[in-house]
């Protein structure tokens, strides 16, 4: 089905329609009350194809795609050979999703997997691959929320990290004296943790890549790069936060939760071809990782979540030289953060705020709401990583296919108290007054644009 038929479909059939993405009502909170998974499977359950390889980036942000295949709960409702395919970025990710598996012919490609938002938007448009190829995709589900970090180097420990553009040029030149310039440094221009790196500056007055650069660093060089005092101001994937942390390069400084409490995070995100063709085995995958975050946020679970985590990077230990307790500390508390606060406003946000898979202050963090879509792609247009005239609502409503999360949710038992009953979940407030109305991210981003114009 091609990208234009397939959108007249999905409004044909009221999916568009009867989820309408920016409406005047919010999700009301979660019910906290516990529930039972239902363990029964019905004929119908049984799932077309058994076999699927979906990619990851090896981070503590897939706990539960580790969790559902290592507690079997993809077997559990018919997967019974789910690959997990590691890559070292996500434009491998995007190349091998687009590539496909051929509806499983091919080991080149994958079916899916992890994602950061708004990568299947982008893949679905055909402006972010290789090969320049539209990729029909559906999102399935968020997968955490919490976990990410902005950090800094020793070297800026002795400056108290009190940044704000007046004083900025002055710190500039004292780094100089002592080697390099202050720069940050991402690992893929355009992921979450770049948004998260442009938002804190912003908020501090210090435009990117006008006041400072951003530097684009391999997650496999950023040890290194920071050792060489090329990095001083970075936001990575836990992983590789953590590894810094523990070589005692970094501490943290603020984490992503106080910059936007409760934000979402990476995605699990499909071929559409390979859904439309397999929906009772989507359904499967679906059902497997909600279980898995629900396990995942047991605090009964904590020690066997940590020890499945640590020991599911292969390479952990040539790292880590105590991988369970370095990887315990984001389902405890935040690393401790020993140097000064760095934002101008008051921080209004508890700060021992560990990651969470399933919910969290009564919010849901597995269901994929199409106004976060919106405001990632807002913030792409912030940015001039969009042009102003993409159309957001349209390819969301193509995309995002929270209805396949909520029939899965209902049909492990989850009840209704606990699926949300909005595709938005309302205004955003993030940590330095800003508002998101996701009736009128325009708003949005004309404030965002007059007092930070991108470069």
């Amino acid at each position: 089905m091609n990208q234009i038929s397939r959108r007249k479909f999905l409004s044909t059939v009221g999916i568009a329609t009867s989820s309408i993405l920016l409406n005047n009502c919010t999700s009301a909170p979660l019910s906290n009350e516990p529930f039972q998974i239902n363990t029964r499977a019905s004929i119908s359950d049984i799932p077309e194809v058994q076999s699927v390889r979906l990619g990851i980036i090896p981070s503590l942000e897939v706990a539960s795609l580790l969790v559902a295949k290592n507690k079997k709960f993809f077997a559990k409702y018919g997967m019974t050979d789910v690959e997990l395919v590691p890559f070292q970025s996500w434009q491998e990710v995007c190349d091998r999703t687009e590539f496909g598996t051929e509806l499983g012919a091919s080991n080149d490609g994958i079916d899916g997997g992890h994602f950061y938002s708004p990568l299947p938007e982008l893949l679905n448009e055909g402006i972010i691959n290789r090969y320049t190829r539209k990729t029909a995709m559906y999102v399935l589900m968020r997968l955490h929320t919490h976990g990410g970090y902005i950090v800094v180097s020793n070297r800026l420990k002795p400056l108290g990290i009190q940044i704000k553009r007046e004083t900025f040029s002055a710190f500039q030149e004292v780094a100089k004296l002592f080697g390099n310039s202050i720069n940050c440094a991402i690992a893929e221009t355009g992921s979450n943790h770049d948004l998260w790196l442009r938002y804190w500056l912003a908020s501090i007055n210090i435009i990117p890549k006008q006041n400072i650069n951003i530097l684009v660093i391999p997650s496999n060089e950023i040890v290194s790069q920071v050792q060489q005092k090329q990095a001083d101001l970075l936001c990575l994937d836990s992983r590789t936060t953590l590894e810094l942390i523990e070589a005692n390069l970094v501490e943290p400084a603020i984490s992503t939760q106080e910059i936007w409490h409760n934000y979402p995070g990476e995605i699990m995100a499909m071929r559409a071809d390979w859904v439309d063709k397999y929906p009772v085995a989507t359904q499967s995958l679906v059902k497997g990782i909600i279980e898995a975050q629900i396990w995942c946020d047991n605090p009964e679970n904590a020690k066997e979540l940590n020890n499945i985590l640590a020991f599911s990077f292969t390479d952990s230990t040539n790292i880590l030289s105590e991988p369970t307790k370095v990887f315990s500390q984001l389902f405890k508390n935040n690393p401790k953060r020993r140097i000064g606060t760095i934002t101008k406003a008051p921080l209004s946000t508890p700060t021992n705020s560990p990651i969470k898979y399933w919910s969290n202050d009564g919010i849901s963090v597995s269901y994929p709401y199409k106004s976060h879509d919106l405001w990632f792609l807002t913030e792409y247009q912030r940015w001039g990583l969009l042009p102003a005239s993409f159309e957001c609502k349209e390819t969301i409503d193509a995309v995002n296919r929270e209805d396949l999360w909520k029939n899965a949710a209902k049909a492990i038992g989850i009840p209704d108290t606990n699926i949300p009953s909005s595709p938005s979940r309302g205004i955003e407030t993030f940590f330095d007054g800003s508002i998101f109305d996701p009736n009128n991210p325009e708003k949005y981003l004309s404030k965002m644009l007059s007092t930070n114009p991108r470069i």
